[in-house]
């Protein structure tokens, strides 16, 4: 019997220790997080850069930090840009709310998370689907064939087209800012 005891102890010891290892690798490889999403695995973004504050009142819509995203292994797969946007489209008490998580890799391909939608309940479902559909791996140089769409019927009006140009224009501005910045940063090299 003592010796029956042993062994369940023992394999319960290995058996506790497989699945402590399961769930650190799971933890470490496994993506989960939106800025994981971006890049198709585990990352660890670097430190946050502002490239415009978050203006206290009124409608904005900025790039807001910049980081760059490493693999676990350390290397460097691109960068991050957060943009976000407040604006009015109807009553000016309760405005919609956009946060992206804009991703450029180092072949130029963007894709896009959302980490906060607060819209007419009726269009988030909608704006999420436009953003999974049109902004996954396309090119910077593709940023003009993506349509802006109305989420509705056309007896909705401008409020359908209107969060879906926000979730572009705040793309574009992400994209502007890369480009901008890696125009800067190879006229510096070659002068």
């Amino acid at each position: 019997m003592k010796r029956e005891n042993l062994f369940l102890i023992v394999n319960s010891i290995i058996l506790l220790a497989i699945g402590i290892g399961v769930i650190i690798a799971f933890s470490l490889f496994v993506p989960k997080d939106p800025e994981d999403l971006l890049f198709g695995q585990a990352v660890t973004l670097g430190e946050s850069e502002v490239v415009q504050n978050v203006p206290a009142f009124g409608n904005y819509s900025i790039v807001n930090t910049v980081q760059t995203a490493y693999s676990v292994s350390g290397d460097e797969l691109g960068v991050v840009y957060t943009v976000k946007a407040v604006y009015t489209y109807f009553q000016a008490d309760q405005p919609g709310y956009i946060e992206l998580l804009v991703g450029i890799d180092n072949n130029n391909k963007v894709t896009v998370q959302i980490v906060d939608l607060d819209q007419t309940v009726t269009y988030n479902s909608g704006i999420q689907n436009y953003v999974y559909e049109y902004f996954q791996g396309f090119g910077t140089d593709q940023l003009i064939l993506i349509p802006v769409i109305n989420l509705e019927d056309l007896d909705a009006g401008v409020t359908a087209s209107r969060s879906t140009g926000m979730v572009k224009e705040l793309v574009t501005k992400a994209i502007e800012y890369h480009v901008n910045q890696t125009l800067s940063i190879s006229e510096v090299n070659q002068g």
